[in-house]
């Protein structure tokens, strides 16, 4: 069972990827252009830790709600995995003496097993445990989220807007309330952009230790199932920095899922929505990967594309970007659980 996605999005003032005092991250890129190739040196990204952190948010979000297991950090909403025990105090995971206990025994002495047992996020994301040492390759990729190039349009745009904070009555001291009345400045940007991500649902609650399914069938599922549900929200652009000041003005364009029940081995990285004939690039290698392996194939897609079967192959047109998803999730009859 496998997955892939890429998404096109057209996001209007966003400060997704502040991860600096003063500034959007910028990175080189090169696009092809009618006149050739050209390279656009700061064009505004947003980095696939980003995106990924977001997913395993919203995923300990969705699988609470469907009961599937989390460790303490993810319950309350930390993404971070298999931390050094030393480092975790029983008043910061606000849980009970007992439960800490059990928690700091697995992440000092637990096998990869154990870990996948105890939380869908270490299960689905990964994780480096440097001593004993323990590695567990995530089983969802994402790409950056890069700009589209627009014919006619200069890049990078971005602007730098100062914002001040009101406070309704500044006392002479202490000096630093004072302070916090100056402006600050916030950098935003526009832009169309896309992203691709992989998930290798086959591989959910497997160890790679002893190569064996290590949760039950139902417990399984559920976990595939929030997996795929997490990538809703971002479809509209709800990750990254800043979103209390500066939810982006998002709108989906372009999504396209595939999805596979027979596929045992991973998915190809989709081709990313960056390059203008992504879509029909896809098509074309997702197919020859379903005549190789022999497997099933669905092709959903919002935006783009036409609705067609052939063998085992099938593009469905959907008429939103989350039934692009949703579609997936009934297709593989993870809806039931």
């Amino acid at each position: 069972m496998q997955f892939a996605l890429t998404a096109k999005l057209l996001i209007n003032m966003h400060d997704l990827n502040n991860e600096r005092a003063e500034e959007i991250r910028r990175v080189p890129l090169i696009f092809k252009t009618k006149d050739g190739y050209r390279l656009i040196s700061e064009a505004v990204a947003v980095s696939g830790v980003m995106l990924k952190h977001w997913h395993a948010v919203y995923l300990a979000r969705r699988a609470e709600e469907l009961g599937v297991n989390l460790c303490p950090l993810c319950r309350r909403g930390e993404a971070i995995r298999v931390p050094p025990p030393d480092a975790v105090k029983m008043e910061w995971l606000h849980t009970d003496e007992n439960t800490y206990k059990k928690y700091i025994d697995c992440l000092s002495k637990g096998t990869e097993e154990d870990l996948i047992k105890l939380c869908v996020g270490e299960d689905a994301h990964g994780f480096l445990r440097t001593e004993p040492t323990l590695r567990r390759e995530s089983l969802i990729k994402f790409s950056w989220l890069l700009p589209i190039y627009l014919e006619g349009i200069e890049m990078p745009p971005f602007r730098v807007v100062q914002h001040t904070r009101n406070i309704r009555e500044v006392p002479e001291e202490p000096e630093e309330l004072r302070r916090m009345q100056m402006p600050y400045p916030r950098s935003y940007a526009d832009g169309v952009y896309g992203f691709a991500s992989l998930c290798d649902l086959e591989l959910v609650g497997t160890a790679f230790t002893c190569r064996r399914q290590v949760i039950d069938d139902n417990e399984k599922k559920k976990r595939q199932r929030a997996i795929l549900e997490a990538f809703i929200p971002m479809l509209t652009g709800a990750f990254g920095a800043s979103l209390a000041r500066s939810l982006p003005a998002a709108k989906p364009l372009e999504v396209v899922a595939i999805v596979s029940k027979e596929a045992k081995i991973g998915f190809p990285a989709p081709v990313h929505p960056m390059y203008e004939d992504y879509f029909q690039l896809n098509e074309r290698l997702f197919r020859s990967f379903a005549k190789e392996f022999n497997v099933d194939l669905l092709i959903c897609t919002y935006g783009i594309g036409q609705s067609k079967k052939e063998d085992k192959v099938e593009v469905k047109v959907v008429n939103d970007p989350a039934e692009a998803i949703v579609t997936a999730i009934e297709y593989l009859g993870l809806n039931k659980v």
